[in-house]
């Protein structure tokens, strides 16, 4: 029993210390090879690219204070599909970016509250994920398979 525990220990431990140093993850990548990668497994067609303008708009977001940004923005208003890939120049920046993913949330359900349940629901259902120096996050009907696409693209 007792070697079970240090073994179990040693395991936890592990794991732990290989998720703080973010194994497996590729921080070299541009988030213009993310996006190639991504796009050969998964379809983007129902967004439409953004740019610097689109990320201050949507975001409130400057695009130059991060190494790389990509951003797919609905393609109507009436439509909430999205997803912003940022790759961060230092790990400090990812809290700030997530708040602006939680305001952009709270104003999606506010704009779309009463007359858009599909809309609404789709928001509540984001993905976000942050690993090594990217931060993702997506609302869309797949917003998992993006998600997915997304960390496959970031392996070493």
């Amino acid at each position: 029993m007792k070697n079970f525990k240090k073994k179990l220990l040693m395991i936890v431990l592990l794991v732990s210390i290989l998720s703080l140093v973010g194994c497996g993850v590729n921080n070299n990548k541009t988030v213009d090879e993310i996006e190639s990668n991504m796009s050969q497994s998964i379809n983007l067609n129902k967004m439409e690219k953004g740019d610097s303008k689109s990320l201050k708009r949507f975001y409130k977001l400057n695009a130059n204070d991060y190494d790389g940004v990509i951003l797919y923005t609905p393609t109507s208003t009436m439509d909430v599909t999205e997803m912003l890939i940022v790759k961060v120049k230092d790990k400090s920046q990812i809290e700030s970016l997530e708040d602006a993913m939680d305001s952009r949330i709270n104003y999606q359900l506010q704009s779309f509250a009463g007359y858009g349940p599909e809309q609404c629901a789709l928001v509540n259902n984001y993905e976000l994920k942050t690993k090594g120096n990217y931060v993702f996050f997506a609302v869309s009907e797949n917003a998992e398979e993006l998600k997915q696409a997304f960390l496959d693209s970031i392996k070493e």
